[in-house]
């Protein structure tokens, strides 16, 4: 597990999402391959739309979304688009 301080998009490497199925995983963030609407993110039980500001919007190609170092994303799921996330 990787620390806030040590964390690099990439260097512990990466999955493309290009589906509407949940995705799950140990995520640290991902950017946005094509426009993307996310319908679920979750931090274990944690829901994240509303905290990351995901509710209701388009994602604009070439974003890149975090969670704080105290949090990983394990579940995402889209309604359109593509991401590519990076692992924890």
């Amino acid at each position: 597990m990787s620390s806030g301080t040590e964390f690099s998009a990439g260097f512990t490497g990466c999955t493309v999402v290009a589906n509407t199925s949940a995705k799950t995983g140990r995520f640290r963030g991902f950017v946005v391959n094509s426009d993307a609407v996310v319908s679920a993110c979750l931090s274990g039980a944690t829901n994240l739309m509303t905290p990351l500001g995901l509710t209701g919007v388009t994602l604009k190609q070439g974003i890149y979304i975090s969670v704080s170092e105290d949090l990983v994303i394990t579940s995402i799921t889209l309604t359109s688009g593509s991401i590519v996330l990076y692992n924890e």
